[in-house]
């Protein structure tokens, strides 16, 4: 009696399906991980320019008084795919404005959006 050990094609066929499953698989998860991670950073940027322009707010508002702000558009220097946008509005109080800074770097995501109150400082007596 003569048996023979080893694999058959069908075997070595549902093994090599399997594996490239497995590899068909991993290879959209990393994908997927890649472009969480760039969505990542582009909401990272688009949080810091937003706190860069509020930051420019508070410098004119202090240089200037509210009379100095209006809004404002454009496109940062540095990552020229971001766009931001700065909405002052009134509110109940005379000497308070609500500010809107929003940044977005790409049409399909909404982006960062800073709503941020200022007031004008007393001047002293």
């Amino acid at each position: 009696m003569n048996q023979q050990r080893g694999f058959t094609l069908l075997e070595v066929l549902i093994a090599v399906v399997i594996v490239g499953t497995a590899f068909v698989a991993l290879l959209g998860l990393h994908a997927r991980g890649v472009k969480l991670v760039i969505r990542d950073q582009n909401l990272t940027r688009a949080t810091l320019l937003a706190r860069q322009k509020v930051s420019q707010v508070e410098f004119t508002v202090a240089t200037q008084g509210l009379d100095g702000l209006g809004n404002s558009e454009g496109v940062d220097e540095t990552y020229p795919e971001f766009r931001w946008q700065i909405e002052v509005n009134p509110t109940e109080l005379e000497e308070v404005r609500m500010v809107i800074v929003r940044v977005t770097w790409d049409e399909s995501t909404p982006g960062a959006e800073v709503v941020y109150y200022v007031r004008e400082q007393a001047s002293p007596v």
